[in-house]
């Protein structure tokens, strides 16, 4: 347990634990509860991004925050953006969520490790800067055009993967548009 730094609820067997022992550790104050199975030794600082990620596993963060981790957005979000397969439903106050057919879920999904050594999954920002063109209606124009003057300017663009990406999600005419007046 040492190195241990969070514990599932449904993984005890794992860490020789049992329900009992995990209430007692939290009642003494060596484990803190986090959210509904997941514990974590009191003294660790839980990433909030990595815990909503874990809380809701099928979610991918996307758009505006997405926006945060390529450097592009200049503000930290304080509701966070999420897409899920349309077949799932989902409710919390700091999340806006996005819902996108599920066989389009996990295109450009991608893990990325934070600075403090935890991993989220979120878009690449091919797929993220679709996904602001697709929900150009629901966004700021400035937002959408400050993603994109960026964007072009990044030595690590793929233009390729953006074209095909937008072809998927039927946006390349207007992807090509922005592009064009940017390039």
């Amino acid at each position: 347990m040492e190195d241990c730094k969070i514990i599932y609820a449904s993984n005890l067997d794992e860490h020789e634990m049992t329900r009992h022992k995990l209430r007692t550790m939290v009642a003494e104050g060596k484990l803190s509860r986090i959210t509904h199975g997941i514990y974590a030794e009191s003294s660790k600082k839980v990433n909030q991004f990595w815990l909503m990620g874990e809380r809701y596993k099928n979610g991918v963060y996307s758009h505006n925050t997405a926006l945060y981790f390529y450097g592009i957005a200049e503000k930290k979000p304080i509701i966070l953006d999420m897409t899920f397969p349309s077949n799932n439903r989902v409710k919390n106050e700091f999340l806006k969520v996005h819902y996108i057919k599920k066989e389009n879920h996990k295109l450009g999904l991608i893990k990325m490790k934070l600075e403090d050594g935890s991993v989220i999954q979120i878009y690449n920002l091919e797929r993220t800067i679709c996904d602001i063109i697709r929900d150009r209606n629901k966004f700021e124009q400035n937002v959408l055009n400050n993603a994109l003057k960026e964007y072009v300017k990044r030595k690590d663009k793929d233009l390729k993967l953006l074209y095909e990406y937008a072809e998927v999600f039927n946006i390349e005419k207007i992807l090509k548009r922005y592009i064009e007046i940017l390039i």
